[in-house]
């Protein structure tokens, strides 16, 4: 995806606030959860389909990256840490959780996110049991989307989602292997928010439609490994 045009300076400068915010959080969860490590930025090459393009150690906004799970962690609680440090306001959480136990490991962290929001919503393959009122569950989630991992925040003053899909079955955090971008801008917001919450009406019809909105690009992984492990010296060394 390619990053939209801002032509009110004043909103300008608000979507660099944030997006300065964000990458300061997420350099702090990224150390608290790994060694340093990297996403790969994707490009098209019409004869070549989708290739690497650069590596890049905090995911720029509304481009397409490839990642591990560590950096799928960490931008999952950032996206976290600014609705809990900037909850005074109020806001709505939306979470696909990958199962119970990324839940109940940090329960109290959201019910410490109850607390201070208007409304949280999370969408769990498992049950989950000790919610607090206002935190609604979606549960059974549509198997195929057992593969997504989706983190919305919006209120007043700040709005932000992240939506990416597995590409391998690894369970190991290492391991797994994602395609995915995070995005500020308000329209990108507002249009999953709404296309997102049309699951909630169980219809498969409308889980293929969820996936057709996010055809993702088909690439070899393999290709993508090569890439990194010719560049990964070169560029923590530099």
């Amino acid at each position: 995806m390619e990053e939209k045009t801002v032509h009110d300076t004043g909103e300008k400068n608000l979507l660099k606030d944030i997006n300065l915010l964000f990458q300061k959080k997420f350099h702090e969860n990224l150390k608290r959860s790994c060694l340093p490590t990297y996403s790969v930025k994707l490009r098209y090459c019409p004869t070549n389909g989708i290739l690497p393009k650069e590596l890049v150690e905090i995911p720029k906004t509304d481009h397409l990256h490839f990642f591990n799970g560590y950096v799928q962690k960490a931008i999952g609680y950032t996206i976290e840490d600014l609705a809990l440090e900037n909850g005074e306001e109020g806001g709505e959480l939306t979470l696909l959780l990958d199962g119970a136990k990324n839940f109940t490991s940090h329960k109290k962290r959201y019910e410490q996110l109850s607390k201070k929001l208007d409304r949280i919503r999370i969408w769990s393959i498992h049950p989950l049991e000790g919610l607090p009122s206002n935190i609604d569950l979606i549960h059974p989630v549509h198997p195929r989307l057992a593969k997504y991992r989706f983190y919305l925040f919006r209120n007043l003053k700040i709005e932000v989602v992240f939506v990416c899909k597995q590409l391998n079955r690894a369970t190991d955090i290492g391991s797994q292997k994602f395609i995915g971008f995070c995005s500020f801008d308000p329209l990108i917001v507002h249009s999953l928010r709404w296309k997102f919450y049309l699951l909630s009406s169980g219809i498969d019809k409308i889980v293929s439609h969820w996936e057709k909105l996010f055809l993702w690009p088909t690439f070899r992984i393999q290709e993508i490994e090569n890439f990194i492990n010719t560049k990964l010296n070169s560029y923590f060394t530099d």
